[in-house]
């Protein structure tokens, strides 16, 4: 059974190389222009047929038109294109068929046809989206209770609730916050004697959490193309629902489960001007699930959008295209007057709910030239070599032998010198031949 298993994950984990890989283009899509007269009904004309080489059939048929076509205009100011030729856009074969009287207007045709059906500049985008955030949060709430004061039937503190607790003298975040009274660490002196009950309890509570994305997407698209890349995930956020209800109008707390969408994109059109530069525009959203917050710890998501546009640079510069970067800070103190600014009596006389946050978003945008793809082999090698297991790859090749050896390939397609510890592959020739070596 396990021998099964493993033949089985052996068979999935393969990379079949394809056997049409290289096959030759067929002939029939290479023919150059073909330019031909013919009769119909009696009167000549002429018939171009045009491969296109670079750019899609619909688009030159397009171009065609705005450059041929004559425009009248009506009183009301709506064109009318007259044309006194035919152009078919054939998709499958991605080629023109254009008729017309004259042999003149096909060799205009065609020779607009040269020079805008040229290969389109394919831009490489690499992209670092950098987001830091932290919080942390600090709340202190006191309760008070002295019965019978100074023998004098005086009641000092809190009030009890419908179901017999007790109520924050001075309460912090609770305030805002009803969670907030259902867990937390009380400290002080509770004596529950009937008459002469005397309670001094402070509940402290001290959050601190931070959150770091990075994303590193990269983007190759045609110039003048927009280019896409979204990444989305479902998590779960729950919110707590306070109802006053039931028994003694008691307070419910009822937990509700929702589900949110935390989608992460990147949109950018290049556009590459004769002078070597290129000018992005941008647009990134990047959302994130912060985890626990504030002093109940409840989940929550961010959201930060950033646009620019007609941003020039050159290519394989750098380009930051927006930094965010805020700070939150709030700090509240509630107590008896005078008493609340004592050093460390303030801790019976008051409470304080205090919460600072900070987040910085950064993105960054290189631009170069592509490449327009890579050998077949290179990319599955690649794929399987990020696939495979260490321990796999430590039985296969226990010398690393193999890796030393595609590696030393690489650096010879690279065009570099190999070298180790000082020593070359080979002896250095001058140009005549001869070794510099003894």
């Amino acid at each position: 059974m396990a021998l099964e298993t493993e033949r089985i994950f052996d068979e999935t984990r393969r990379i079949d190389s394809a056997s049409d890989a290289d096959e030759p283009w067929p002939s029939a899509h290479m023919r150059p222009p073909l330019k031909t007269m013919q009769t119909i009904g009696g009167a000549e004309e002429w018939r171009l047929t045009y491969l296109c080489r670079y750019h899609t059939a619909e688009q030159l048929k397009q171009i065609i038109h705005e450059q041929f076509a004559a425009r009248l205009f009506n009183q009301s100011g709506q064109d009318t294109a007259l044309r006194d030729y035919t152009v078919t856009a054939e998709s499958a074969t991605n080629q023109l068929l254009v008729r017309c009287a004259a042999e003149q207007d096909i060799d205009a045709i065609l020779e607009l046809l040269h020079e805008t059906d040229i290969p389109p500049i394919q831009i490489e985008i690499d992209c670092i989206v950098s987001e830091v955030s932290a919080s942390m949060t600090m709340d202190r709430e006191t309760t008070l209770l002295i019965e019978n004061l100074f023998g004098e039937q005086i009641t000092l503190g809190s009030r009890e609730d419908p179901s017999g607790g007790l109520l924050p003298t001075f309460p912090g975040a609770s305030l805002r916050d009803p969670a907030r009274n259902k867990f937390g660490l009380k400290i002080g002196i509770s004596q529950p004697l009937t008459g002469h009950q005397v309670q001094l309890l402070i509940d402290l509570l001290v959050s601190r959490g931070y959150l770091k994305v990075l994303m590193n997407p990269t983007l190759q698209v045609l110039n003048g193309q927009k280019a896409r890349i979204e990444s989305k995930q479902q998590v779960p956020l729950q919110s707590i629902l306070v109802q006053t209800g039931g028994f003694g109008e008691d307070t419910i707390l009822q937990t509700q489960t929702e589900y949110y969408d935390i989608v992460d994109s990147l949109e950018i059109t290049p556009q590459v001007f004769a002078d070597g530069t290129v000018s992005l525009e941008t647009r990134v959203q990047t959302a994130s699930y912060l985890g626990p917050q504030g002093v109940t710890q409840m989940p929550s998501t961010s959201e930060r959008i950033l646009t620019n546009r007609n941003s020039r640079i050159r290519l394989g510069q750098s380009l930051i295209v927006g930094g965010l970067r805020r700070s939150e800070k709030r700090d509240v103190i509630r107590g008896v007057p005078v008493l609340k600014d004592i050093p460390v009596l303030n801790l019976l006389f008051s409470g304080r709910d205090a919460q600072e946050q900070a987040t910085e978003l950064i993105m960054i945008l290189t631009p170069t030239l592509s490449t327009k793809g890579h050998p077949r082999q290179t990319i599955a090698d690649m794929i399987d070599s990020r696939h495979s297991s260490p321990m796999g790859q430590m039985m296969a090749d226990p010398l690393d032998v193999r890796t030393g050896a595609q590696e030393r390939q690489q650096r010879i397609g690279a065009g570099g010198t190999l070298q180790a510890e000082g020593l070359s592959e080979g002896p250095d020739l001058d140009p005549d031949g001869r070794s510099d070596r003894p």
